[in-house]
């Protein structure tokens, strides 16, 4: 199946069943502007999910830095929204574009999230703002140790509303350094953002990170797919509900999901020594037009 073409991200396959999504304004740090996170929308929702051998997804950024967040010459198309109609007369009518805008970028990230792949994030350099929002919903965070963290919108006048104050606060399990990094907008280091869960490894270099995030991406890879769509949605699910509803769910699921071919595969293959062979899963959409 062929890859879409996009302005600002490069997509394509690393190994067999890895694929590399890129974020890809190099030349602007990344910067993201009204196209980019329509892009990032449309892939994951309408693409990444449609293609059956992808069982493994990189999430990485073009040259010096991961991402520098969201391109300040682009707010306007945010912050103005419904500007343009003279319709949008008052105060509320301009409240409902910016929310028709906002929550779209919001549904863009969480695709991420709600993506059917598992989804490795890997920065280098700055990691700021919006791109900080963007990889919460990732599945897993690696870095390197010159990577940085920052939740610059509280200097910029406003409170982050894509991730930065829904999602974080899930990860990082200290309310205190939460409140603190969302308030004062100071740097957390690549040290830190370990010791308090943020990623789950650090690395010496680029060169290393994407050595050791392939690594993690072709194990990940080469377990079943029915399997890893399991535990994503069960992880998702658990997140956000009681444990009993959860337990309720895991065991809704697995009624019919035990059922697949791949716990037979499995199973021969550990009593014969060898590598399981599994079968892409079946997409559960359609792919799509942008």
């Amino acid at each position: 199946m062929a890859l879409p073409a996009y302005k600002h991200i490069r997509v394509a396959f690393v190994t067999e069943h890895v694929l590399e999504f890129q974020l890809s304004r190099p030349e602007k740090r990344n910067a993201m502007n009204t196209q980019l996170w329509k892009e990032v929308g449309h892939c994951f929702c309408q693409v990444i999910p449609t293609v059956e051998s992808c069982r493994c997804v990189l999430l990485t950024g073009a040259g010096k830095m991961f991402s520098a967040g969201i391109d300040l010459s682009d707010v306007g198309v945010l912050s103005n929204a419904g500007a343009n109609d003279s319709r949008q007369v008052d105060v509320a009518r301009r409240a409902l574009g910016v929310m028709r805008e906002g929550g779209e970028w919001q549904r863009a990230w969480r695709a991420i999230n709600l993506c059917s792949k598992p989804v490795i994030a890997c920065v280098h350099g700055g990691c700021l703002g919006a791109a900080l929002e963007m990889i919460c919903f990732c599945d897993i965070r690696l870095c390197t140790e010159d990577a940085y963290f920052k939740a610059p919108e509280v200097d910029l006048g406003l409170a982050a509303d894509i991730g930065g104050n829904q999602m974080f606060p899930k990860i990082i399990g200290n309310d205190s350094l939460l409140r603190e990094l969302q308030m004062t907008g100071r740097t957390l280091p690549a040290d830190e953002a370990l010791s308090f869960g943020l990623v789950s490894r650090v690395l010496k270099d680029q060169g290393e990170l994407m050595r050791i995030a392939n690594e993690m991406a072709s194990a990940i890879a080469s377990k079943s797919p029915v399997a890893m769509l399991g535990v994503k949605t069960m992880l998702n699910f658990t997140r956000d509900h009681s444990v009993d509803d959860s337990l309720q769910f895991g065991i809704t699921w697995n009624s019919a999901m035990l059922q697949t071919d791949d716990v037979k595969e499995a199973g021969t293959s550990f009593m014969m020594k060898k590598a399981p062979v599994f079968q892409d899963a079946s997409s559960l959409i359609p792919r799509s037009k942008l």
